[in-house]
């Protein structure tokens, strides 16, 4: 005889095979690659630097990506045990049919809470202001916190409404006559209510999955812009920049100044440059910025770095 493997089973098959054929270390080194692009965009682009002008190698990007995913996974595994020890208690409400009041009405509010949240996650995905506009995340979360809520909500409610209807018919009187089956609890009870529940349960973890990875999307954007706010306050403590050029540098940004120097045997520098810090090195130039960034106003300094420049540090 032929096992027949449920719909559950076959699900997890599938999954474990995609799983095999992209392997975990694939998988990984492409999210941290592609949160780590998301981070140093948003990073750089605060001081008016494409990212392609950079060339930053795949090691950078994946440090970047480390970087900016450490507080999400944090904030996930939280949620994952508080969830956990929410279910567990639930759980124990259960067992007790004596409970069932207190049971339905956690189903009740779950249930709505869910409705409202998906709603307000639906909102900000069809009015693209709202999304843009909005604390960290608030549409992804929505979204994800919504679904699972009204699928938990609503399993919740199932269970209850089918134990209440079994509950009065065992308990009726033998003599009198039999109560009248609620039509809610059949349709709840049966094959095409539990095939739409089982739908509704493979399609929940896409919609999370697919909320968690906006999430972590816009985290990193946003991480990246704090990097940006973080590097520009800390601009007037690191060294000085003493820049000797060849070719004179025009349009200093604010606060930079440029001297002309005497002419000297033996030396092509013949301009220096004060009032310049390091923002990054990437790609065989420096990307020099003024000590005191202002925005807007303020521009980044590409300098190619070869043997036609020259640099002093000088601690501040």
């Amino acid at each position: 005889m032929t096992a027949t493997m449920s719909p559950g089973g076959q699900f997890l098959e599938r999954t474990r095979a995609v799983i095999n054929v992209l392997g975990p270390a694939t998988v990984v080194t492409s999210l941290l690659f592609y949160f780590g692009y998301v981070a140093t965009t948003a990073r750089f682009r605060y001081f008016g630097v494409y990212l392609s002008l950079m060339n930053q190698s795949l090691q950078d990007m994946m440090l970047y990506g480390v970087e900016a995913l450490y507080p999400p996974l944090i904030a996930v595994s939280i949620v994952g045990l508080l969830a956990l020890a929410v279910h567990t208690g639930v759980r124990l409400l259960l067992v007790s049919e004596a409970k069932d009041d207190i049971t339905g009405w956690i189903g009740v509010f779950v249930t709505l809470l869910g409705c409202l949240a998906l709603a307000r996650g639906v909102v900000g995905m069809l009015v693209p202001h709202i999304s843009r506009t909005e604390t960290i995340a608030l549409t992804p979360l929505c979204l994800g916190v919504g679904a699972v809520g009204l699928t938990y909500g609503s399993w919740l409610l199932r269970r209850i409404t089918i134990r209440r209807d079994r509950r009065r018919f065992r308990n009726a009187p033998e003599d009198a006559d039999p109560p009248t089956r609620s039509a809610v609890a059949d349709w709840l009870a049966s094959t095409a209510c539990i095939r739409l529940c089982r739908y509704a349960i493979a399609w929940t973890p896409l919609l999370v999955i697919a909320s968690a990875f906006w999430t972590a999307n816009s985290f990193a954007a946003a991480h990246g812009l704090g990097r940006a706010l973080d590097d520009a306050g800390s601009l007037p403590r690191r060294p000085e920049i003493v820049l000797y050029t060849k070719e004179p540098l025009r349009d200093l940004p604010a606060g930079a100044s440029g001297t002309r120097l005497t002419p000297s045997a033996g030396s092509q520098l013949q301009y220096r440059y004060r009032g310049l810090r390091l923002l990054v090195q990437a790609n065989d130039h420096l990307f020099l910025v003024p000590a005191h960034w202002t925005t807007p106003g303020g521009r980044t300094l590409v300098v190619p770095y070869d043997n036609t420049v020259h640099l002093e540090l000088v601690p501040s």
